[in-house]
């Protein structure tokens, strides 16, 4: 037993310093399916899609791995008067002994710019909780870390222009440095993460028959201390119900999706991913989103039409 726990947090150890680069790149996980989390990665999508537009994400990485990677999202957003949106997301991270959980306002403003072109401009503000819970691991020397927590701020901007037929978005979710990974003063200690991460975003719909669309999408993420990072998506939607694709994220995993679209109101989506790095055996994820879209007749205070291509 006494071996089996200090396994466990030299294991929890080696994910928290390993993720602490990884999130610098990732303090928002890079989800495979983000064009339907958009609000996350971009405060401009906030108003876009929907009168009122939820969603709730859960992904599980590297499954059988004990201390690997779990997140959780939740958004919320809503059209107001005049091209204005409003929403709150929620982002919970656990990773080994750390867990952290961002709570985020968003604000958007759109105008049109054509019949069905629309620009969106977005802000982001919120605060991130974080704890390290090293005391409940043992060392050899029946050493006992000490569990920190704390908080600090974040601020992001996006911007995002879209038809009904493409849609292309950037985003910077996060500006300012954090001390997300903090374990004692004289073991490891980084407070001066940087979480500027730069998000590209684009998706377009083709017309293949009445019946089918073709969409392909693609995101494409820059941190200026990591590699270049990119996936790319291709949906095939049937009949606007269901939805079915592959995904590869370079050098890294594929991916396949499926999702059931109810009455074009709800969707739920799965996605599935193996892991193409050597890290183990057995590096799948899973990715469960559902979300949920509302119009409630209210085209009078919104620049509204209902052929919003994601």
């Amino acid at each position: 037993m006494i071996n089996k726990k200090i396994s466990l947090f030299f294991l929890n150890l080696l994910l928290i310093v390993f993720f602490s680069g990884v999130i610098h790149a990732q303090q928002v996980p890079h989800y495979t399916q983000y064009i339907y989390n958009m609000q996350v990665l971009n405060p401009a999508y906030v108003g876009v899609k929907a009168d009122l537009s939820a969603s709730i994400l859960s992904r599980q990485q590297w499954v059988g791995v004990e201390g690997a990677p779990e997140t959780k999202t939740f958004s919320l957003n809503g059209r107001i008067r005049s091209g204005l949106g409003a929403g709150i997301t929620v982002i919970n991270d656990k990773i080994g002994l750390a867990e952290s959980t961002n709570v985020s306002a968003d604000a958007s403003y759109t105008i049109q710019t054509s019949q069905f072109g629309r620009l969106a401009v977005g802000l982001k503000g919120g605060l991130t909780y974080f704890s390290n819970n090293l005391s409940q691991g043992l060392t050899p020397d029946n050493d006992i870390y000490e569990s920190t927590n704390g908080r600090f701020a974040n601020i992001g901007f996006g911007g995002l222009y879209y038809t009904d037929r493409f849609m292309i978005g950037l985003s910077i979710p996060n500006v300012l440095s954090s001390n997300l990974f903090e374990i004692s003063e004289t073991t490891f200690r980084n407070n001066t993460i940087s979480n500027t991460n730069y998000f590209l975003t684009g998706e377009v719909v083709f017309d293949l028959t009445e019946s089918l669309k073709f969409k392909p999408s693609a995101i494409l993420k820059y941190t200026p201390t990591l590699p270049l990072a990119f996936d790319i998506n291709s949906n095939m939607l049937y009949r606007e119900t269901l939805e079915a694709g592959f995904s590869y994220r370079y050098k890294e995993s594929i991916s396949a999706l499926f999702a059931v679209i109810l009455n074009k109101k709800v969707r739920i989506g799965y996605a599935y991913d193996y892991r193409l790095r050597d890290f183990g055996d057995n590096l799948i994820s899973h990715e469960i989103i559902l979300t949920l879209n509302l119009n409630l007749n209210r085209q009078t205070r919104w620049l509204y039409f209902d052929r919003c291509c994601f």
